[in-house]
């Protein structure tokens, strides 16, 4: 890697929110200066550590004259990315949290794709992942509609289309974009939900942005740390909602999709929100639900247009009654979920010859979410003929009858939910029994 000099102007800032981030801290950091784009800045924003953070990030500091230290015992989110960004020289931004990490190639992709259609910011999708049993399963997850990827955004005079950001930390944001349209972080303390207003304004106030289909970004879900996880923080979301609503009425932004979207965010919030929490902390949200409702009634119809989507709308239109029991169906479903996924991660890890039985679009999502154990995988099977004899990545595809012959006895997991009932009864027949269903 060519040095320049400490004082010269990078291309990317890579701006690093940081607090007790011991366990992961390495992994992120090693992520970022391994970029195949080395014309870079990385500035560490500790929020006031007091573990092993700040030793830490001086070893890397002391091995790397791209990173800069920036201490701050503000530690709220909001606080450390608004910071980051005035702290920053680089013609572009981007935010990445302390337990993530980037794909090798991440900044080198986004950086081409800003500069070759001057967007006010470019980004892609991510991949989550987590831990079982000390293996890593992973599943990307997409951003935006299909139609929405491989092309120029224009934001502003297609409001109807603009798609607001889900995810803020997979982008590239031009720096003098966020400075000139003045975009900041709430500043709430904490670190929960301060980059809504944040993905919502810079996907209203982009005049060009840019999507690719490719997941970029390592988004660790497993972190029990992690402010997604406390229940504390039950109202946080209407306030800052509440924030945005402002920043849009100060910026007199009167576009009815504008607002249109804004609604959607919010109801989705707090349906999305109720979800997950339990007990008391979803009683005081749904309350705070109640109150909101009563007071935005006559805009949301105002900006209704063709209707909300048909998790935002139930909330708006429902009896509280009616809500609270949707709520309560979304909230069992799951939990049903998650534990049939936890239990079905134990047991897959416990096996060592593996058989994925249905090529469709569910034993591709299952290849892609056991590439950390795939060399357990010895084959994959399906009773659609055509596909026998073929090849998906590097497995070839047999049919029921020949994977006694090829593989003896193996673990035979079924990749199709609509005929897994079938598929049981068929491989039983077949003298197979260590049988999975995913």
């Amino acid at each position: 890697m060519e040095r320049k000099e400490r004082n010269s102007v990078p291309q990317i800032s890579v701006i690093i929110t940081i607090h007790n981030a011991e366990k992961y801290i390495e992994e992120c950091l090693d992520s970022v200066t391994g970029q195949t784009f080395t014309d870079i800045e990385i500035l560490c924003m500790d929020g006031g550590s007091t573990d092993a953070t700040p030793r830490i990030l001086q070893k890397y500091a002391d091995q790397d004259w791209r990173i800069r230290i920036v201490q701050d015992a503000n530690t709220s989110y909001g606080h450390k990315v608004n910071r980051g960004i005035d702290e920053a020289r680089g013609k572009y931004v981007s935010v990445l949290e302390s337990d993530d990490m980037y794909e090798p190639f991440m900044l080198e992709r986004l950086y081409h794709i800003a500069e070759q259609y001057q967007v006010d910011f470019a980004n892609g999708n991510y991949t989550c992942f987590y831990t079982v049993n000390d293996v890593m399963f992973s599943y990307e997850t997409k951003m935006y509609a299909q139609n929405l990827y491989g092309k120029v955004i224009y934001n502003r005079e297609n409001a109807k289309d603009m798609g607001i950001i889900p995810r803020f930390w997979t982008g590239l944001f031009r720096r003098d974009f966020l400075t000139g349209q003045e975009i900041r972080m709430n500043e709430s303390p904490g670190a929960s939900f301060q980059d809504m207003s944040f993905r919502f304004l810079t996907s209203a106030l982009a005049k060009r942005s840019y999507h690719i289909d490719e997941a970029l970004y390592l988004y660790r879900i497993d972190n029990p740390g992690s402010s997604m996880h406390d229940g504390k923080k039950t109202t946080v979301i209407a306030e800052e909602h509440d924030f945005l609503h402002r920043q849009l009425y100060e910026r007199n932004i009167t576009n009815r999709y504008v607002w249109h979207n804004a609604y959607e965010c919010k109801y989705r919030d707090f349906f999305g929100n109720m979800c997950n929490l339990r007990g008391k902390y979803r009683e005081e949200l749904f309350e705070r639900y109640l109150i909101e409702l009563e007071k935005d009634r006559q805009a949301i119809m105002q900006y209704a247009l063709e209707g909300y989507s048909n998790l935002a709308e139930p909330l708006i239109k429902l009896s509280p009654s009616q809500v609270s029991e949707k709520v309560e169906q979304h909230a069992a479903a799951g939990e049903r979920e998650d534990k049939r996924m936890g239990d079905f991660l134990q047991t897959i890890t416990r096996r060592e010859r593996i058989v994925i039985f249905g090529c469709g679009v569910r034993g591709r999502n299952l290849l892609r979410l056991l590439w950390g154990i795939k060399n357990r995988i010895i084959g994959l099977s399906d009773n659609n003929q055509k596909l026998w004899g073929t090849a998906i990545e590097e497995w070839q595809v047999c049919s029921p009858k020949e994977i006694e012959k090829n593989y003896g006895q193996p673990c035979i997991v079924i990749a199709n939910r609509e005929h897994s009932d079938e598929i049981r009864q068929q491989l039983e027949a077949m003298k197979f029994y260590d049988i999975i269903v995913y």
